[in-house]
């Protein structure tokens, strides 16, 4: 559940600078939302989504910098 929290938070900052930046327009952000909440609701995409995104956070907090 907290990977998913960060996770989130991490997505949300980088669609909100890539609107500032002019990079992303707010109806494509919307897009990506809508389609990550389409994918990640489905049952055979959803629990590989979530098990990929599971492994990714926990290399990268093992990594030293």
């Amino acid at each position: 559940m907290a990977v998913d929290v960060a996770v989130l938070l991490i997505l949300g900052i980088v669609i909100a600078f890539s609107c500032r930046g002019g990079g992303l327009k707010p109806g494509h952000a919307v897009v990506c939302v809508v389609f990550g909440l389409y994918l990640a609701g489905t049952d055979n995409v959803g629990p590989f989504v979530k098990d990929v995104t599971a492994s990714v956070a926990g290399l990268l907090s093992g990594l030293r910098l």
